[in-house]
């Protein structure tokens, strides 16, 4: 296996891998299809400290990039040391935003802490929330998640409390037997950005998702 990558990149875009762990088990996740993406490795052994993220933030950055993402192969915030510090690196380094992809489920994974207002703190600018299904059950079925049906309740109660603090958008990979329009209509009534995602998996891949959803 190749050297396992903290930082990647796509033309002017940046993105930082704070972690390959989640709580989730998603049935369309890339990770089931492949160990990266773009021709980077990011299977981690092992969460990096956060001296070793700023370090590879600052070796592989670029002014060229217009477009930072904290979107790795797991969930940030589980690797939350990482994730704050690597933040607030590059904010030392440049004035563009910084945005995070997360399973939204800071308050589950760290219920002492408040993670919405150290994210903010640490100067993140955006917050794309995974939504993924419309429904607790349908969210239990597609993502699997090892906090179980009350999952889905905790990741609105999360977008609710990032809202006043950054830009929160909601997000749903478009699969069919999944409503988009009710997945649409959850962002509207919180007052968030909804974003319509692609399925990246191989075509095959959908035929086992669609059994599992209609079960």
């Amino acid at each position: 296996m190749s050297e396992s990558n903290l930082t990647y990149w796509r033309g002017t875009s940046f993105y930082i891998n704070p972690t390959s762990r989640c709580t989730n088990n998603c049935l369309f996740c890339v990770r089931n299809f492949s160990d990266g993406v773009f021709g980077f490795n990011l299977q981690l052994d092992e969460d990096p400290t956060p001296e070793d993220l700023s370090f590879e933030i600052e070796k592989t950055w670029n002014d060229q990039f217009d477009d930072i993402a904290i979107v790795g192969f797991g969930e940030p915030t589980i690797n939350i040391e990482g994730t704050l510090a690597a933040i607030r690196k590059i904010k030392s380094l440049t004035t563009v935003e910084v945005r995070m992809n997360t399973n939204g489920q800071a308050l589950l994974i760290h219920p002492e802490r408040d993670i919405h207002i150290e994210l903010a703190e640490a100067g993140l600018d955006r917050i794309q929330i995974s939504l993924n299904a419309p429904d607790p059950d349908t969210y239990l079925r597609l993502c699997q998640p090892s906090f179980g049906r009350m999952t889905f309740d905790s990741i609105l109660e999360f977008a609710e409390k990032c809202k006043p603090l950054m830009r929160v958008e909601l997000s749903a990979v478009s699969i069919p037997g999944v409503d988009m329009d009710a997945c649409r209509s959850i962002a509207d009534r919180l007052g968030v950005e909804f974003r319509e995602r692609i399925f990246k998996g191989p075509e095959g891949a959908l035929e086992g998702i669609l059994r599992t959803l209609s079960t």
